[in-house]
């Protein structure tokens, strides 16, 4: 704890002169705010804030961002405000439990602020699901040697984050992600350090920081308030659209090459699958079988949710294009492509074509061009529709005279084109990594199941994982994997994970795998897998043709028939609690809204009757229930 010692006026004057400098000023005593059970000391001069809860000792909550200077704040209501040596308006107030500050700029800068130093503790970061980083941990130590950042829009699921002690968690949240980043790196332990941006549209940095009891949800049932209390928080009922209740307690697959013939459909008939999302990328150029009208009629009529992978972000020459999604009309392909700031086209995802600049797509003038997409679409016959890459929060400027944009101006009008496919097109939409802020314009999301600060990308290039080809059967979705012991503890590591983004988004979002990683794909987690879905309330993923089937089939089934046993197919409640039941984190438990809990053991041994990789529901006043995976399916082929 600082100490702050008063010293006489005359003292200071003879010791600096009659004529002060900045350094000889006369510092501003700490301001003191008091919320919930701490009161927070904040130093004007440097803001460090620390906090002093009841009957406890100091917890540090930020270091100084800045060596002192002088400072003179002035009352702002119940709060305080005023404006640093480098031109920072900086205002603190109280919102609910929390302390909140602002920091304000006029033009374009960054700010990178270490967060107080780590020793034994464990950092609840939203990256996917949800990760636990034990702050000692030499695996995630090593893991994290080079710096590895999340945005706030992107990589973090929601812009939260809490350092978890026996005693207590002291949690971070950003009112808005855009254009700031949490970064990880092995200092004597997991250190973490916020980055902003300062730049028009993310001219202001808002901070809260909040002190809690020491549970593994903390940062996500702070977010979850604030957004509530915000008017923020939109639940499925904000979102209705007629066939949204065929959503839930429905598998999600993608379907190749026969996958997409009227035959597939009566295999899953036969099969007993009476609810899925079924997905497809279709490229007449190169694709044998093709989805068409019958075959999206034929679904609609068995009860599922059908509908095309789409893409509103790539722009390429028709003639070579690789997708009907990347192409565009004569009077917006290549003049709509996003303009860096150096004059030259952004180049696209994987060296192909370029970025589309939303801003362009937006003016261009006549009726809605994403809603001619949508509209064909819903003519063909589908109910859902996945829009890549939208939701994901990676946001551009465009310098381009005739469409310029700034990223808050991209995020607006991403907002807007996944709105209009809910609001006037009443489709089913989902999205790639849904956030917190494109959580209102979303159903579902696929990737928010993997965590994507350290594993996802290296794999998604690495050979033994990827290959397009054959496209009707792609060995990158089909092909199982065996990944080494340090990648499958990356990539699903029991002890690790964490329902954080259900904690928050579960009657939001129904939240998935992504496209590549289908519960058959990585070899010696199918059973650890189809566990955690069950958990966490989440639909396992799947890529199908009709050998893939043939093959998986009891599975699938029995992911439809235990997550009913499990969650129903009604519309999601809140997932209110999640708790660690042994010291090794192996066994845990959800408890839900309506009063279900549900005890998962990813263990090797049976604990208390339940054995590994299996769940035990129970519900008030009934008799507990044991779901386990079904037997190891036939080896691929």
């Amino acid at each position: 704890m600082r100490h702050i010692v008063k010293t006489p006026l005359s003292l200071v004057l003879t010791v600096c002169g009659l004529v002060m400098a900045p350094a000889c000023a006369i510092a501003a005593p700490p301001i003191t705010l008091q919320t919930g059970t701490a009161t927070y000391s904040v130093d004007p001069a440097t803001l460090q804030i620390d906090a002093h809860p009841n009957n406890e000792s100091v917890v540090a909550v930020m270091p100084p961002l800045h060596p002192a200077e002088s400072a003179t704040p002035e009352r702002d209501g119940a709060g305080w405000r005023w404006t640093d040596a480098e031109g920072r308006l900086i205002t603190l107030s109280t919102e609910g439990d929390a302390l909140r500050l602002t920091l304000t700029v006029t033009g374009t800068t960054r700010l990178v602020w270490p967060l107080p130093a780590a020793t034994d503790g464990t950092w609840l970061i939203p990256d996917g699901e949800g990760m636990a980083y034990g702050a000692a941990d030499p695996f995630w130590r090593a893991a994290y040697k080079t710096q590895r950042c999340l945005g706030g829009t992107t990589l973090l699921s929601f812009p939260a984050w809490s350092y978890l002690t026996k005693t207590r968690a002291v949690t971070y949240a950003l009112g808005d992600g855009l254009a700031s980043k949490l970064c990880v790196i092995d200092a004597d332990g997991l250190q973490t350090r916020l980055s902003h941006d300062f730049s028009e549209g993310a001219g202001t940095l808002e901070l809260l920081f909040a002190l809690g009891a020491p549970e593994p949800l903390a940062p996500a049932h702070f977010f979850r308030q604030l957004m509530i209390d915000r008017h923020q928080h939109t639940t499925f009922a904000d979102k209705a659209v007629p066939d949204l209740p065929r959503l839930f307690g429905a598998p999600q697959a993608y379907v190749w090459g026969d996958g997409r013939d009227l035959a597939f459909l009566d295999d899953l008939k036969t099969l007993g699958i009476d609810r899925i999302v079924l997905s497809y990328d279709q490229n007449p150029r190169e694709n044998k079988t093709v989805v068409g009208p019958a075959y999206l009629k034929r679904a609609a009529a068995m009860g599922y949710l059908a509908g095309p992978y789409d893409a509103f972000d790539n722009g390429q020459p028709p003639a070579t294009a690789d997708s009907p999604s990347a192409v565009w009309s004569d009077d917006l392909y290549p003049s709509g492509c996003i303009i860096t700031a150096d004059g030259k086209p952004k180049v696209g995802f994987a060296n192909r074509g370029c970025y589309m600049s939303s801003e362009a797509i937006a003016r261009h003038p006549g009726p809605s061009v994403t809603g001619a997409r949508y509209a064909g679409h819903i003519a063909d016959g589908a109910n859902q529709v996945f829009i890549d890459v939208d939701a994901f929060g990676d946001f551009f400027a465009d310098f381009s005279p005739d469409h310029p944009m700034t990223q808050a101006k991209d995020r607006a009008n991403r907002l807007t084109r996944l709105n209009q496919g809910i609001d006037t097109y009443h489709l089913v939409i989902g999205s790639e990594n849904v956030t917190a802020w494109s959580s209102g314009v979303a159903h579902y999301s696929h990737g928010t199941a993997q965590t994507h600060a350290l594993a996802i990308w290296p794999l998604l290039s690495d050979k033994r994982f990827n290959g397009w080809w054959p496209g009707e059967r792609p060995p990158l979705f089909f092909t199982p994997f065996t990944p080494t012991a340090d990648e499958a503890r990356s990539l699903f590591g029991a002890a690790d994970r964490l329902p954080l983004f259900e904690a928050v988004f579960h009657d939001s979002v129904v939240a998935a795998d992504r496209w590549e990683f289908g519960l058959m794909k990585v070899k010696g987690e199918e059973r650890r897998r189809f566990a955690r879905a069950l958990l966490y309330g989440t639909p396992t993923m799947w890529n199908l043709d009709r050998r893939e089937l043939a093959r998986v089939g009891p599975w699938l089934k029995a992911a439809q028939d235990d997550f009913r046993t499990a969650h129903g197919v009604d519309t999601p409640v809140a997932l209110t609690g999640f708790d660690w039941l042994t010291p090794d984190r192996l066994v845990q438990q959800t408890t839900y809204a309506d009063g279900r809990v549900l005890t998962a053991n990813f263990g090797d041994a049976p604990w208390q009757g339940l054995a590994s990789d299996c769940v035990r529901v129970a519900r008030p006043k009934t008799p507990p229930v044991d779901l386990c995976p079904p037997a190891d399916p036939p080896a691929f082929k």
